[in-house]
């Protein structure tokens, strides 16, 4: 880990992105629970959706959002402040949303432009990461 840092300051960026990440996944898998509730022709019920969007393999190429923010979550709740390598999480945000491993990924994104609002401020707040650790 030869990026590893430890800089506090780092840290509310790091939130700060992981906050729009978060909602930018929210939108993703509304988004996707929309496609599946039309392909079936019915709407399922909040508990129903948490049961497809971990066990339905129509959902299955948003765990890997899921795991980045947990990861994500994890460094800024650290009071220990072990070292962990920012710009790794950037380049693994930025695979993610370009949407490089996921055909699954640019269908939505294509098939849903209100998501874009929610992708801006995901870039937003990496561009601002970004700066802070080019600068560091």
């Amino acid at each position: 880990m030869d990026n590893a840092v430890t800089l506090d300051f780092i840290k509310p960026l790091l939130a700060e992105l992981s906050s729009a990440f978060l909602n930018f996944h929210r939108e993703l898998l509304f988004s996707q629970a929309a496609l599946v509730e039309k392909s079936e022709g019915r709407q399922y019920q909040p508990y129903e959706l948490l049961n497809l969007s971990l066990n339905d393999e129509r959902f299955v190429w948003l765990k890997n959002f899921s795991d980045l923010i947990l990861k994500i979550d994890i460094i800024t709740d650290d009071k220990e402040n072990k070292p962990y390598d920012a710009q790794a999480i950037v380049t693994e945000i930025k695979n993610l949303i370009t949407g490089q491993s996921s055909p699954d990924y640019n269908r939505a994104i294509k098939a849903d432009t209100t998501l874009m609002l929610s992708l801006g401020e995901v870039r937003k707040a990496l561009t601002k990461l970004e700066t802070v650790l080019k600068n560091k």
